[in-house]
Order: structure tokens, then sequence, then C-alpha cells
């Protein structure tokens, strides 16, 4: 507590509440640092900020709408600014009046009552005279009917009154009727100086009784009187979040009270996030029981993630890479990439999933790039109106589901293939476009099963010169695909040695068709690794493995030849290498020889 009275705020800074949400969330590193995916979405909910602290500074209660899908965010946002204002608060002096030990029963702004009374009688240094002007010139606000009965004890300077610091607290309450009610001035008083969240979630515009409009109108007026007609002098900063339903619009002939208010609320716009690499950070950034993973397992599922959130997915296989593809590029920090990456390897798909007769326009021809950039929108939000930013957000399900997988699979925390098939197969009325995206993960988890023990299968038959090989077929490979590179020499012999077990020819024949798809934005002196080269050569199903007779008996009838030297090193290679467990090695060789991951 401090010990001067009103005199105390002399030479302090005035702020006002949403200022110093601001000044929070910019005091730290990286604003939403817990977040990933939503970069314009942060951005824009910063740029809010800043409109809310400028409205603040003319009296007004600023009003944010975060508006977006279930599951896109909205809460961890609003959570993130709570938790930055609350350290904030602890770090830095926040003071309502005390008079006689009593604590004003609003927390109210002290700047209120100075503005207010503009008390004569405080001697003020010559240093500060152009702090009272600067008060004096501001709006003198109505104060609270407790301190407006106290004025002549806030005038006697021998009275007991002092700056009393305040820990604000914000209040969370559901749009409804319960803001008639009076009730709802305390929620107003218990939240002044801090944050106010309103969940529209439950709630369209066209069920809300045009009073409550007016109400929040008044909030925003900071023209707000309890049930006596005592004035309420807030100082606080509003935040409303809601489904896209609440915004539907109304008929003509239903009321339309609602959009002088919506005129003057801030909107933000809080949308999924639509990029499996991020899904996948989200995933791994959580501390979740699980200690032990198959390979791959955070893609599989961000992968189901994105893809059941997607309508019209497309027909086949490569449609669903080329959307996740194309997500994994649409952001705005990089459109400019998103363009060519469109251009360089997409444009043909893209064509195909417009209408024939849009294709040959000649206007498309003028706008070239554009014309693909909206094409893909078109295809990516299946023709709906494209909004800035619109494709950023975080996804909840991703967790959800990991906690699912985790819990409702076994009690080992163990996420192996099976977890996805049951998972698959539990949720099969949930997930839109089931049958597709269950046989297209069956297809992507089988092809990468068949890579990873196929590649083991190769590093048996290359033994002690595996690095050796591997590299010299790399930097072979590399002097295809790289029209730059200096001609390759096979100058140790590794390359012809290598081709005993390997089908080199076949490098040759998925050059092109590796550079198209493969490499990122035609980057020039690109250089692949072996692994991703056998990688893409296994997803094109093409076998590159010359198999010695001798293994020929390997898969047998379909089952595993478990009494082989190549069956246990096999195992051996899949657990040190390649992160396997136990019981995924046992599934992926069942995956293996039986061709699909749904086996059962």
């Amino acid at each position: 507590m401090s010990d001067a009275g009103l005199e105390g705020l002399i030479g302090k800074r005035e702020e006002t509440t949403a200022e110093k949400v601001r000044k929070a969330m910019l005091s730290r590193d990286a604003p939403f640092e817990e977040i990933y995916g939503i970069k314009d979405v942060k951005e824009n909910l910063m740029d809010a900020l800043e409109q809310a602290s400028f409205i603040s500074r003319q009296g007004y209660i600023p009003i944010l709408l975060l508006v977006g899908p279930s599951g896109s965010g909205k809460t961890e946002l609003i959570n993130s600014m709570l938790h930055s204002y609350k350290i904030y608060a602890r770090e830095n002096e926040i003071f309502t009046l005390s008079i006689d030990g009593h604590q004003c029963v609003y927390n109210e702004n002290p700047y209120n009552l100075y503005r207010s009374v503009i008390p004569k009688d405080i001697k003020i240094s010559t240093e500060n005279l152009d702090t009272k002007k600067f008060l004096m010139n501001q709006k003198r606000p109505e104060i609270c009917h407790q301190c407006e009965q106290n004025l002549e004890k806030i005038l006697d300077a021998s009275k007991n009154i002092r700056l009393e610091r305040i820990y604000p607290e914000s209040s969370i309450v559901e749009f409804g009727d319960s803001f008639l009610s009076p009730s709802f001035v305390n929620v107003l008083k218990n939240s002044n100086r801090s944050i106010l969240t309103i969940s529209a979630d439950k709630i369209k515009l066209g069920e809300i009784n045009p009073r409550i409009f007016q109400l929040m109108s008044n909030v925003y007026d900071n023209n707000l009187s309890d049930p006596v007609g005592n004035r309420i002098p807030l100082d606080s900063m509003v935040i409303i979040h809601s489904n896209e339903s609440f915004m539907e619009t109304l008929a003509k002939d239903k009321p339309q009270e609602f959009k002088p208010l919506l005129d003057r609320i801030i909107k933000v716009n809080v949308r999924r996030n639509l990029s499996y690499s991020e899904e996948v950070k989200i995933i791994e950034e959580y501390n979740l029981p699980m200690k032990q993973t198959i390979p791959n397992f955070f893609e599989y599922i961000a992968k189901i993630n994105i893809l059941s959130r997607i309508p019209a997915l497309g027909s086949d296989y490569e449609d669903l890479n080329q959307v996740l593809e194309l997500l994994d590029y649409y952001d705005s920090s990089r459109l400019d990439e998103f363009e060519r990456k469109m251009t360089q390897s997409i444009s043909k798909f893209i064509d195909n999933t417009l209408p024939e007769n849009d294709t040959r326009n000649s206007k498309y021809d003028v706008v070239g790039k554009k014309y693909l950039t909206d094409a893909a929108k078109m295809f990516i939000f299946s023709g709906r109106e494209y909004q800035g930013g619109w494709s950023s957000g975080i996804s909840i399900r991703s967790i959800s589901n990991i906690i699912d997988f985790n819990y409702s699979g076994n009690s080992k925390n163990e996420l192996s293939f099976s977890d996805i098939t049951s998972y698959l197969k539990r949720n099969e009325e949930s997930i839109e476009d089931y049958d597709l995206i269950r046989d297209y993960i069956d297809d992507v988890v089988t092809r990468n099963v068949q890579s990873d023990i196929d590649y083991a299968i190769l590093s048996f038959y290359f033994g002690d010169h595996f690095k050796e090989y591997t590299q010299t077929i790399g930097a072979y490979f590399n002097s295809l695909i790289n029209p730059q590179s200096r001609e390759f020499k096979d100058s140790n012999g590794y390359l012809s040695d290598a081709s005993r077990y390997f089908d080199i020819e076949r490098l040759k024949t998925y050059s092109n068709e590796f550079r198209e798809k493969v490499v990122p934005l035609g980057i020039v002196n690109y250089s692949a690794d072996f692994k991703s080269i056998f990688n893409f050569l296994t997803f094109t199903g093409t076998d590159c493995i010359k198999r010695e007779s001798k293994y020929d008996s390997f898969l047998g009838d379909g089952e595993i030849d478990k009494t082989t030297e190549l069956y246990h090193y096999i195992k051996n290679f899949l657990k040190s290498n390649l992160g396997y467990f136990d019981r995924a090695i046992e599934e992926a060789l069942k995956v293996y020889t039986r061709g699909t991951l749904m086996y059962d």
C-alpha cells in the first residue's frame, strides 16, 4: 500500500486495462508461444489489442469478438491473455483508492477520481504541472456512488486516504438472459480493471433478447448503472468468443438491434489449423504419459485430424497427398512459396477440380498465378468465400485423439499400429469421408512399414559397406536430379558393387518424378539423402531390392520364417535404428506380409 493519496498519482502514467493487457502480451518474448499453427490469427489478435487500447483511451470499454469453429483454439488464445495479464499484475502496481481503510467496492481507477474533482488543495510541484493540465483536459467520468459520498474526505488531506494495490480478477460468463438480472452487476464489478470473458457458443444472434444488446452497448459506452441507479465506473476489456453459428445472418424481417453493437466490436477470425506439420508440433509439445510410439505415429494422427475436417477431399490417395501438401505450404508468411509450389507441380491437378469451361476462359490466361492461387483456395475450402487467415488455427482434436488412443487402446502407454486401426473403427460414424481416409491411412502406414523393413533387408545385404554404398547411390541420384552438378564418377567402385543388391537403373527412370514431387520449391543444388530416395521409390511401388535366392523363403506363404538369420537381423535393425518397440515390430511384420494395416 502506498502512503500517498491522490497526489501520489502525479507523475505516474495513466494506463487503461486494455493498454495493460496489450503491454502484458508484448512483454513476452513470444506472445501465445504455447499455441502453434496460428501465426496469422495471433498477429490479428495483437492488432485487435492495439485497437482496443486506442478505444479505451477515448473512455470506452473495448469489446473483442473471437469467432471460429469448435476446437479452433479460441479458449487457448484467451487463456494466454488472462495468464499474461495475471503475471503483469503481479509484477506491476495497479491501484485503487482506500478511504479510512475501506477499499472502493468497484476497484475504481484512482485517475477517475482525480479527473473528477481536480483537488485544488493538493500541492503540485512545478515539474508536474503539465500532468495536472493533461488530467484536467481528459474526459471527466462519473465516479462510483461510494467515492462520491466521500468527496469531502478525499479533498481533506488530513484524512486517511491511500492508494491500495489490487490484483484484478477476471470473470467468465455465458451469453444469455442472466445479463439482465441484478447479479450481472456483480460480474462487472468483479472483473473491473481486468478482463470479462463471455462465451457465446450456445446461442445465436437471432435468439438474443434485444435488451441484452442495449446493455452491451451501454457497457461499451461506459454508461452503465446498477439496479438502483448508481453509476458503475468501468475500466475493463470484454472478450466474447463464439462459434460460427453465433454469427449467422438474421432474416430481413427480424430485429436488427445487434448491428450497431457489432459495428463497434473488434472481430478476430480464429480458424482451425489445417497444416498437419503444425498439428505434429502441437501433439509433441504436450507431456502425455506415453512411453513408446511407433515411427511416424504423430504424423498419422495429424493427417487424420486434418483430413477429417476438410469437405470434398477428392477421389483417391494422390488427391489427399496433394491436399496435405497444399495445406502445409499454405501459410501467410510463405504465400510466395505457396504460389510457386502450386505453379511448379500442382496446376494441372488444380485445373482438373474446376469446370472445364472455367479453365478455358481467356481471362485466366491474363491473371496467371493468381488463377492458380484462387483455384487452390476454391479446392481446399470447397468454393467458400475466402477470408484472410482462415486456414490458421489450433486443433484440440490432436490432443484429444492422442488421449483417446492412449487410454482407450492399452494400459502399457504404448501406441502401435493396432491402436490406429481400432481408433478408426471406433470413430467410423464421426469421421467424414471415413472410407477414403481409412484406406488412405492404411496405404500410407503400409508403405512406411514396407519401406522400413525393406531398408533393413538392404542393410543386411550391404553389410559392412552399408554406409559407403548408400552414400554413393545418393551421390549418383543427386547428380541425376541436379542439372548443375558435376558428372558422377564411381571412382571407388561402390556403385557397381552395390548394384548386386540394388537396381541402380531404376534411379534414372524415377529421377524426374522425384525432382517434381519431392524437391521443395525446385531448390537448386538440392541434395537428397538415401533414406528419402528409398522411401520415395517404395511409395511409387518400385521394388529396387534384388533379393538373393536363399532368402526367397523369408515370406513363405504369407508368414515370416522366424528361423532365418534375416528375421533376427530385421528385428534388431528396426529396434536399434528406427525406434520400433517389441509389440510394434511384430505388428509391422504382419502389416508387411499381409500388405495392409487393416489385416484384422
